[in-house]
């Protein structure tokens, strides 16, 4: 496989995220991840979402998957998006 990704639609807020995204380090820079998020936001669109998220942990130390995600349109909302979950008992 040369590059996936996955798209989470969530109707009831019009939002879709990518995650993951990634391609074989063997077939980088050829416009891959790009296409595929692309045409993901075209499908993403006709579903009717009007906002798309990508999840760019780590991107200071991956400055090209940054450049990815600004060449097609996203620009940083939060660089910490912390998840938290209570402890149970038990």
């Amino acid at each position: 496989m040369a590059s996936s990704t996955i798209m989470w639609l969530d109707e009831a807020n019009a939002t879709v995220e990518f995650e993951p995204v990634g391609t074989h380090p063997d077939y980088r820079r050829l416009g891959l991840a790009r296409a595929m998020l692309l045409h993901g936001m075209r499908l993403a669109r006709a579903a009717g979402a009007t906002h798309t998220t990508v999840a760019c942990l780590g991107a200071p130390g991956h400055p090209e998957a940054r450049g990815l995600y600004h060449g097609v349109g996203f620009r940083e909302l939060t660089r910490d998006a912390p998840l938290v979950k209570p402890a149970t008992a038990g």
